[in-house]
């Protein structure tokens, strides 16, 4: 059995879970003792870590082995999920909660599968140990998985000192340094957007961003942007519209603003994420246009809001579970290339499929 099985069988979460069988503290040890009776009592002993089934409380392991060379911990292996949270860059994603647990499903899911028990790591504005002493007293931690962030000059030096791969998920950067990262391919994504559209008889495509500057966002831009090059579209700057990141997620006036202003508009528009194609279509409502009788609307993820509006929307699938499970398998491939003595750089792209919904269709003889 899975641990988030498990999990789910005891009505607690997977991170409860984690907490348990790794003897971490973290919980109260009412519930600790009483979900170790109930782990007992279903027979799944065996899940429980072997170093940890000797009954010593939370942290005794980690504190007697602290004086042992090489660090403290558990003996177990274990996967990082580090969260380095400089900035409020959660306000730009589509469903940030949604798709992280996700993801960590994932990678608990793949983890599980490899022998490595799953713990958290952060760093930040509000926390004061570094990540070298986090990883210190978390012990035999393999490598990392580093949360999506805008790499820095800072979080790139402390990333490159650690004595453990690490892994960025769904992180772009602008610099030289470009680390082992698992992301999805916006190229493929808005190569087939635009196809999708131009088959459709859409000429002017137009583009709805947040207004949020990140790398991801950037790199979806120019994406598109090339996209429109390669099918021998035209891109007019007037055609180029923000939802306004100060608006937070779910205003659209300032955008159906911007619509109602324009002389005229595209007969399609590709959104930067689903959130923004669902401010999009609620902007093109409110000033008399439907969709997609008159303007078709397309996002991008394919997270749980893509079906909370009429019309479904048309969007680009991203599966959080499949990068969280491609990020312990690219940790794998770097753990063992380091056993032969090489360093390698990899990237993996996740496959960006097209998913038809209602907000798409041919386009009008007249807007």
């Amino acid at each position: 059995m899975k641990a988030k099985d498990l999990a789910k069988k005891l009505g607690v979460s997977p991170a409860t879970i984690s907490l348990v069988l790794n003897n971490k503290p973290g919980i109260s040890s009412a519930l600790r003792k009483s979900l170790l009776e109930q782990i007992h009592e279903l027979g799944y002993g065996q899940m429980l870590c072997e170093s940890c089934r000797e009954g010593s409380a939370p942290g005794q392991q980690a504190a007697a082995k602290a004086e042992e060379p090489g660090g403290g911990g558990c003996a177990c292996k274990s996967i990082a999920y580090f969260i380095y949270h400089e900035h409020d860059y959660l306000e730009d994603m589509n469903d940030p909660y949604n798709f992280f647990s996700g993801v960590l499903e994932g990678i608990e899911a793949e983890a599980w599968e490899h022998d490595y028990y799953l713990i958290m790591l952060h760093a930040g504005r509000h926390k004061k140990a570094t990540i070298e002493e986090q990883l210190r007293r978390a012990g035999n931690v393999a490598g990392v998985i580093v949360h999506p962030c805008s790499i820095d000059e800072k979080i790139a030096e402390t990333v490159r000192s650690l004595p453990v791969p690490c892994v960025f998920m769904d992180t772009y950067t602008d610099s030289t340094w470009q680390p082992p990262s698992v992301c999805i391919s916006n190229s493929q994504g808005m190569h087939r957007v635009v196809r999708h559209l131009k088959e459709l008889g859409h000429r002017r495509i137009g583009y709805v961003s947040s207004g949020w500057e990140s790398l991801l966002n950037l790199e979806r831009r120019r994406c598109f942007r090339e996209a429109m090059r390669d099918f021998g579209l035209c891109c007019s700057e007037n055609d180029f519209f923000t939802a306004g990141e100060e608006s937070g997620l779910v205003d659209y006036t300032s955008l159906s603003g911007d619509f109602g202003s324009a002389g005229s508009l595209p007969t399609a528009m590709v959104c930067e994420n689903d959130r923004q194609a669902w401010r999009t279509i609620m902007a093109l409502q409110a000033v008399g246009k439907r969709v997609p009788e008159d303007v078709s609307v397309v996002g991008f993820d394919d997270g749980a809001i893509c079906t909370t509006i009429e019309p479904n929307i048309t969007t680009i699938h991203n599966s959080p579970q499949l990068m969280g499970r491609q990020c312990v398998l690219m940790l794998e491939n770097l753990l063992r290339l380091k056993d032969l003595g090489e360093e390698a750089w990899l990237r993996y792209e996740l496959p960006a499929s097209l998913i038809l919904r209602e907000s798409t269709g041919p386009a009008p003889l007249e807007l």
